[in-house]
């Protein structure tokens, strides 16, 4: 176990976070301290921020800080066009490459990305799907797809998947860059049927949302409530007809991808985005991506630009990444679901942050409140944060864990803001436990630790500004069956993550009390 020993200080997450409108009176149980949220970074500004770099793996749990009443037709999702496409060339690559077997997908849901364009071909004599582009084999099968899909939303329950599937290959005349089913005597029942057989298989059993997969209508769009935790089927493409996916999922559409260059190809998109903005509901896909290989430019040229040489100067002509990031930096309104070519993290985050300033979460495991007795109980499991075992007989520090709360809390389950009043002149919080401990993020030797690590509680540190100690507490609201309630981010100093209960052990008494990625509202 590392030492616990808090030591080090001041690391900032270079995402960004909303500002309150105003300061926000804290209850009794926090001393009625007013807060703000320290600003976590700030938007993307290049090109690189806005093409072929998606960052970190820090927006994990995003769509946590989006109301459950909120339709998916009203949110603003980032998602990736021919999504696991990584092989065959400069013409067939979109995306950047994390790995086959579907590690590339794992990587983009940990940065964010929450929509798929998945292109299948038949294989194994009409018994699987392959994940193809056009004739090329993208070394990812369905299952991986699948299995990725379902890890991911077991690990993060908050959020919600949109796919859209197509059959890629055609049932008949293949010409000589495109696929061919294995029979190529496939037609589009088979596709359908072999799809059902993947639906209905056992471990894959709660991974669907249901009403967009039957293939008998198209689903109405769901509210994310309705969704979490769950995959939604989009639409599914190329199989003769329309019953299987969500209502209207293809009826505003931008998908130009053989625009003659960059500015006609933004052009497009900018068009389809403002409709978006302005209009009052309906579903909206645009796809950033074009390609006109090998007469003209190829998905990396119109995602992310190229160089001008002229007159022996070289300049950087940003690509549709670059104009769309720019643009929704200064814009407001819900864009809907943009599936990009090569996106970077900058894109990725100005995409999220156009779903409403106003969102509230009905739940959710970065979001405590803070009752009068002194506990603090987690608004998605209302488990109450406690005082856990000491690591020895020294009594010096021991574990935070959680467990079922008490109509008579005892002393264990008792906590209080403090703030400094010797070293600290940012406005931060001790949360002490009723021994006089401090929650404590472990010392790591000197690096901060990520996601997932356990909490301490450990002896206040006096002699210098510690960082790992240090909490900045940010009013929320949460929507409970009282109505709205008031709740908190707890978001450590050091880490730039949230004070958070571990899914994994959340139903357990003495489950783990840990940091995560905060959620965006």
């Amino acid at each position: 176990m590392p030492s616990p020993t808090p030591r080090a200080a001041g690391a900032r997450s270079r995402r960004r976070s909303r500002t309150l409108a105003g300061l926000m009176t804290v209850s009794v149980a926090l001393g009625a301290a007013l807060l703000t949220p320290t600003a976590a970074g700030a938007a993307g500004s290049t090109n690189k921020d806005a093409f072929d770099n998606l960052g970190q793996p820090d927006r994990a749990e995003w769509m946590s800080g989006v109301a459950s009443e909120t339709r998916l037709s009203a949110m603003s999702i980032p998602g990736t066009h021919d999504t696991l496409s990584l092989h065959g060339g400069s013409a067939v690559q979109t995306q950047e490459d994390y790995g086959d077997s579907a590690k590339t997908l794992a990587a983009q849901y940990e940065r964010g990305i929450r929509a798929l364009d998945i292109r299948v071909r038949v294989v194994n004599d009409g018994q699987d799907f392959a994940i193809h582009h056009a004739a090329f084999y993208q070394n990812a099968n369905f299952d991986d797809v699948l299995e990725k899909t379902q890890s991911f939303l077991k690990a993060h329950p908050t959020e919600t998947v949109v796919m859209r599937l197509k059959s890629e290959c055609p049932y008949s005349g293949a010409g000589l860059h495109e696929c061919r089913h294995d029979p190529d005597t496939m037609n589009a029942q088979n596709v359908k049927d072999i799809f059902a057989a993947y639906t209905n298989k056992k471990k894959y059993a709660n991974l669907f949302w249901t009403p967009s997969i039957t293939g008998s209508r198209p689903a109405t769009i769901p509210k994310l409530g309705e969704v979490r935790g769950k995959l939604v089927l989009g639409s599914f493409d190329s199989v003769e007809d329309s019953n299987y996916g969500l209502a209207g999922f293809n009826d505003r559409n931008e998908d130009h991808y053989n625009a003659s260059d960059i500015t006609e190809k933004w052009n497009y998109v900018k068009k389809n985005v403002d409709e978006a903005m302005s209009a009052a509901s309906n579903m909206y896909v645009t796809y950033t991506s074009a390609n006109k290989v090998p007469s003209g430019g190829s998905p990396r040229y119109y995602a992310g630009g190229y160089t001008k040489v002229q007159s022996g100067v070289s300049t950087e002509v940003p690509g549709v990444n670059y104009h769309l990031m720019k643009y929704l930096n200064k814009t407001q309104g819900r864009v809907g679901i943009v599936m990009m070519d090569f996106p970077g993290w900058g894109l990725v985050n100005a995409i999220i942050d156009h779903n409403k300033d106003d969102a509230r979460s009905s739940g959710n495991r970065m979001l405590w409140q803070v009752k009068g007795d002194k506990t603090y109980v987690n608004t998605l499991y209302g488990r109450c944060m406690v005082r856990g075992p000491e690591f020895d007989d020294s009594k010096s520090g021991g574990l935070v864990t959680q467990r079922e709360c008490q109509s008579s809390p005892p002393n264990s389950h008792q906590w209080g803001a403090e703030k400094p009043s010797s070293f600290d002149n940012k406005n931060h919080f001790w949360i002490k436990a009723s021994n006089g401990k401090c929650l404590t993020v472990p010392y790591n030797n000197g690096t901060p630790p990520g996601s997932g690590t356990q909490m301490f509680w450990w002896d206040c540190e006096t002699r210098w500004f510690s960082g790992s100690q240090m909490w900045n507490i940010v009013p929320v609201k949460v929507t409970t069956s009282n109505g709205e309630e008031q709740a908190y981010k707890f978001v450590n100093n050091w880490t730039g993550l949230c004070l958070s209960v571990d899914p994994a052990t959340a139903e357990k008494s003495g489950g783990k009390v840990t940091q995560e990625t905060c959620p965006s509202k």
